[in-house]
């Protein structure tokens, strides 16, 4: 498998609405998780190439000749991207004194750069302290809008939004089996930037452009050495889970066992107008979210989420892992 990095360029505001929060229109994440991208991806698919166009990228999912990573920050320092990883859920394998204000540091940090993982790697084993930087990406915000129904008073309510700095951005990992696979994701990935992808969209959010593409397997510095031969490793000590995701049940035993991980909830509606007359909610579910540590890899699955409608409703849960050795 050959693994692509797709670097997003934001044009405006973006709502990533956390499906944990019961507030989720009111407050935003500052990034979006696979199963957001493949659901994007398949609307895109439709518009493009119709219902078999969306076949095509459901099969490639299923057999796992299409792996999608969370999106994940990227920043650009002294003209040249750093690009980050999900904190890793890591227990330090020797009892270390920590100042309290490296302690606030370590338990507030969400994302770690890649050049950094050495070093991160070397505070879990016990031989240094990692001293996290004071990185950040954007501005959460509140935008007011107003619902107006007819021969009614316009009612009032607040979005969340993040909105990056001029210098940041996101990006995915994709993995393909072919170049022909790599063409038709660089197409769909152009068609969603112009509509958006997250909550809002028909009001703006979430526009991106795709600029740059990276074919890892011709890496050409250390980052993309990094990623490369951790996503191409066979047998690892630990394996970084970089996709929110869930193992198939007859997985979830064996995948758990001395994992380390938190549960994110997967929830929302569907995106639709087709499925049904009237607006339904798709099955919540718990995912293992980006930055567990797992003792072995799984497969996941696409979940069936929502029932009684004209066409099945297909959560993604298909892993993307690194291969680490600590």
């Amino acid at each position: 498998m050959d693994y692509y990095l797709y670097k997003l360029k934001f044009d405006g505001a973006v709502h990533f609405g956390l499906s944990e929060s019961a507030l989720s229109l009111y407050t935003t994440a500052d990034h979006f998780r696979a199963d957001t991208l493949f659901s994007a991806l398949c609307h895109t698919a439709l518009s493009l190439w119709g219902e078999e166009g969306v076949r095509t990228l459901v099969r490639q999912a299923e057999t796992g000749e299409l792996l999608l990573s969370d999106s994940m920050p990227w920043r650009e320092l002294a003209r040249e991207d750093v690009y980050y990883l999900p904190k890793p859920c890591a227990v330090s394998e020797k009892k270390q004194e920590v100042p309290a204000n490296l302690r606030k540091k370590m338990k507030r940090l969400s994302w770690i750069p890649v050049s950094d993982m050495g070093r991160f790697e070397q505070s879990i084993c016990g031989k240094a302290l990692y001293e996290p930087g004071n990185d950040a990406f954007g501005v959460v915000s509140e935008r007011t809008s107003a619902q107006i129904e007819e021969n009614a008073d316009a009612t009032p309510y607040q979005v969340g939004s993040f909105r990056f700095y001029p210098d940041c951005g996101l990006y995915v990992l994709v993995g393909m089996q072919t170049e022909a696979q790599a063409e038709q994701m660089s197409r769909l990935l152009s068609a969603l930037g112009m509509s958006g992808i997250g909550g809002k969209i028909s009001s703006g959010y979430g526009s991106f452009t795709v600029e740059d593409q990276i074919d890892l397997s011709q890496p050409f510095d250390g980052q993309t050495k990094w990623l490369h031969d951790a996503l191409e490793k066979r047998e690892a000590k630990h394996w970084l889970l970089l996709t929110t995701s869930l193992p198939a049940d007859d997985e979830l035993e064996a995948a758990l066992e001395g994992a380390q991980y938190q549960l994110v909830r997967r929830a929302g509606y569907v995106q639709s107008d087709t499925f049904a007359k009237s607006p339904a909610r798709k099955r919540t579910q718990m995912f293992m979210a980006a930055g567990a540590m797992l003792h072995q890899p799984f497969r996941g699955a696409l979940y069936n989420v929502a029932e009684n409608g004209s066409h099945p409703v297909l959560r993604y849960a298909k892993p993307m892992m690194l291969g680490v050795s600590f």
